[in-house]
This record gives C-alpha cells, structure tokens and sequence, in this order.
C-alpha cells in the first residue's frame, strides 16, 4: 500500500504540473475553451454561465495556475490535508465537464492538455476518473503523507512557483506562447497540413478548415501563393486599437515589397467601421473566426506566410519594422536553398 501511494503521488502530481505548464503557456488557448463551455452550459444549463465569459482569461490563469501549485505540494508532501482536499475538488469538476462533453458530445476537445496532445472526449474522461481514483487513494492516506519538516523551503518553493506562473502567462499573454503546439506554427506548410499524410492516406490531414474569402468569391489559394503579409483581426469589435497606429506605420513602409491583406472573421459592415476608425487602407477577407484564434493568439496579430509556409509571426505588441520582414524572408529563402 505504502508503494502504490507513493506511485499515486508520483501520477498526480507530474500529470497536474505538466497539465498546468501546457496551458500556462497559453493562456488565451485555454480562455477560448472556457469560453466554448460556458457557452454550451447557457444554452443547456442556465443562462448565468454567459456571464462568465468576460472572467475566461482570469480563471485560464487561475486554474493553470492551481494545477501546477497543487501538482507540485503533492510531490513536496506540502499540507496533504489542503492539498487533496483542493485536488478533489478540481478533479470533480473537470470529470463532469469531461462526461458532460463526451456523454452529450458537445466539446469535441477538452483542452485537458492544451494542443500539445489531443484526446477524445471519452479518452478525456477516462484520463479523469483514473485521476480521480489516484487522488481518492492520496486523499485517504492524507496523515500517513503528512511531512512537517521542511516547511518553510516548501512554502518557498510554492511561491516560487506561483511568480513563475504568474510571469509566464503574463509574457504568453502580451506577446505570443513560448511553445506553439497548433497547426499553424512556424514552419507549417498549410497546402501540405491540409493533405493526408503521404505515409498513410487514411489519416485525417492536420488542417481541414482552412478557407478564406471575399465579398466576391474564394480567396484562398490566393492567400497560400506568393509573399503575404497576413493581418489578422479576429473580431473587429474586440480588437486592440492601441495597437494600429504603429500597425499602420509598418504597412505604409511595407506596401511596396509584399501584399499585406487583412483577415477577419467580422462582418463586412463591422469591418468598414473600424477600417474608417483606424484608416486601415488595405484589402481585406474573411475567415472563420475559430480558425483564426488558432493561427494566431493576438487581435491584430501579424503572419507572414510565403507560398503557404508560415514564416513568422507577431503578436500587437511585437510590431517589426518593414526591413525586419524582409530579413526575415531572406534567411529562410536562404535556409530553404541550402536544404
């Protein structure tokens, strides 16, 4: 018994801490799935989850937060009473929305583990109930876990923790994720991502919604051939406005060396509005708004694609320079020559 609850603790504690550091490293990723919930409970629970949409992004924080704090203090011996009191409680939720998803097939994606690994909602609630056994067996055996020395250093460690969270979901936040788990990182060829694997036909291609259009027909080949500087606006109503005066800056110095088209998921009437606003003297197509949160995590954000490879991307905050752009296109033609 005395191996199995060390094996439990061992379980518990690394898969909530590599649970929370996939998601603290992206932070709006988990608010969009939030999000995605509280909208399926509005319509099937109760009207009251709508409101809290605007609180998405705190609890991503929090929660990531939590899972990584907890993971760590049950790997520590800190406070076992507290720790899988609190674990408990967190596990209980996240396998009801886990069966609520896979029973009602409302959430085809948890998010348990951000992008970085995708799993059915079955899968998703299976993954929960044996946590929850786990931490059933670490919750019983609670006084036998229980360490008072050492207290403080744990404590420190603990609070070490929570700044680390705390600053990496700020950075993730205000810039772009460390680690970019989508389909469409750096490096992503989307004509390719949107085939079947050569090696196995029958697989499902890693991008399947890619479309994007105008008032007068598809655009989408259009967008993966050439040099295309991409400015994304998921929402034109939600965008940051503090960000286009140097936005705008760096297209009146681009123009002339690459197309750059805006991409929105807003309707053309929205769009008008904030183009006028702003002066975001650019053509612009539409897209589904889902799509575009994936490709990018920042409203406006910028992608540089070339023949369809994603080149680089920036985040509002980020801006470059036009001959950074440049630069950036010049090294990778390098690199791809020397391949």
């Amino acid at each position: 018994m005395k191996v199995f609850n060390s094996v439990a603790r061992f379980i518990v504690g690394g898969l909530f801490i590599f649970s929370g550091l996939i998601k603290i490293n992206d932070p709006v990723g988990t608010q969009i799935k939030l999000e995605e919930y509280f909208t399926v409970f509005a319509v099937d629970i109760a009207p009251f989850f709508e409101s809290l949409k605007p609180l998405a992004l705190f609890l991503s924080i929090f929660l990531s937060t939590l899972e990584i704090v907890l993971g760590l203090a049950v790997l520590l011996k800190y406070k076992p009473k507290l720790t899988t009191s609190l674990l408990l409680a967190i596990i209980l939720f996240f396998t009801f929305l886990t069966f609520y998803s896979a029973y009602f097939n409302k959430v085809t994606d948890c998010g348990c583990f951000g992008d970085a690994i995708k799993l059915t909602p079955w899968q998703s609630f299976i993954k929960d109930i044996v946590l929850l056994a786990l931490i059933l067996v670490l919750f019983i055996n609670r006084k036998k876990n229980e360490v008072l020395s050492g207290l403080k250093v744990k404590s420190i460690a603990l609070g070490g923790s929570l700044v680390f969270c705390l600053l990496v979901s700020y950075l993730a936040i205000t810039h772009l994720p460390f680690i970019d788990f989508r389909a469409y990182k750096v490096g992503t060829s989307i004509p390719t991502a949107m085939l079947p694997p050569a090696n196995d036909p029958n697989e499902v291609p890693k991008i399947t919604n890619f479309a994007i259009w105008s008032d007068t027909g598809d655009e989408t080949q259009n967008i993966l051939t050439g040099t295309k500087l991409l400015v994304v606006i998921h929402e034109a109503e939600k965008t940051d406005l503090k960000a286009y005066p140097d936005l705008i800056s760096l297209i009146a110095a681009a123009n002339k060396s690459m197309e750059i088209i805006a991409i929105t998921s807003s309707s053309g009437a929205q769009f008008e509005a904030l183009r006028h606003e702003v002066q975001l003297a650019i053509p612009y197509f539409y897209s589904d708004a889902t799509l575009l949160k994936t490709m990018i995590r920042s409203n406006p954000g910028l992608v540089l694609l070339e023949n369809g490879t994603v080149i680089k991307k920036w985040h509002y905050n980020d801006i470059p320079a036009a001959q950074d752009i440049l630069d950036e296109l010049r090294l990778w033609k390098k690199v791809r020559r020397s391949i």
